[in-house]
């Protein structure tokens, strides 16, 4: 998985993607460099091409009862300076480039996790206080079959309920939380917290 190229890499940038990932005229690594050139942002993160905008906010509260994380699909801090199109975000589409030091110190992916590990990822990020950036302009074609072109064995895999469950296992022993979830339509209340309006995806109920 992502573990091997992070700890056999000699450059100080890496970039990450999964193998239905195409590069496009918009696929701006040169942008990408250049940010983690002159900014202090750990990470830079673009979108696929056609699909909603993914990147958001990570906010830790009390949701449906329990302690969760909740990701905020589409919402994002504030601006980049000097980078139109660019804001300071908690995570983004799991197609980026990053400092290649700070994720080997902060051990990166977790190798319990063989998918939603980019969600683990990110939560990491923001634990340790790391700056993501995302940029809308900055994109990939994301080649991806449907479900129903999809073998039964990687519909197996991918959506397996015992993967799903160690998801849950791993993120309650490391953070102490019940769940995690996206949201894809919120309010921002008078305090600058966020309030979910309505739960896209769910991962790790018991």
């Amino acid at each position: 998985g992502h573990k091997l190229p992070t700890s056999e890499a000699v450059v100080s940038t890496q970039s990450t993607g999964d193998d239905d990932h195409v590069c496009n005229n918009k696929t701006d690594l040169e942008k990408m460099v250049e940010i983690l050139d002159t900014t202090d942002a750990t990470l830079v993160g673009g979108k696929f091409e056609g699909f909603m905008k993914f990147a958001g906010a990570v906010q830790f509260g009390h949701y449906h009862e329990r302690q969760e994380f909740a990701v905020f699909s589409g919402h994002c801090r504030q601006p980049l300076p000097k980078f139109p199109n660019c804001e300071q975000c908690d995570s983004t589409s799991n197609i980026f480039l990053a400092r290649t030091q700070i994720i080997r110190q902060i051990k990166g992916w977790s190798e319990e996790l063989k998918i939603a590990e980019h969600a683990d990822f990110f939560v990491k990020l923001k634990a340790y206080g790391l700056k993501v950036v995302y940029c809308d302009d900055i994109e990939v074609i994301n080649q991806q079959e449907s479900p129903q072109e999809r073998s039964m064995n990687y519909q197996k895999l991918r959506y397996d309920q015992g993967r799903k469950n160690r998801m849950f296992r791993l993120m309650n022993s490391r953070y102490n939380v019940n769940g995690l979830f996206w949201c894809s339509e919120h309010d921002v209340l008078e305090d600058g917290t966020l309030k979910c309006l309505k739960t896209k995806h769910k991962i790790g109920y018991c």
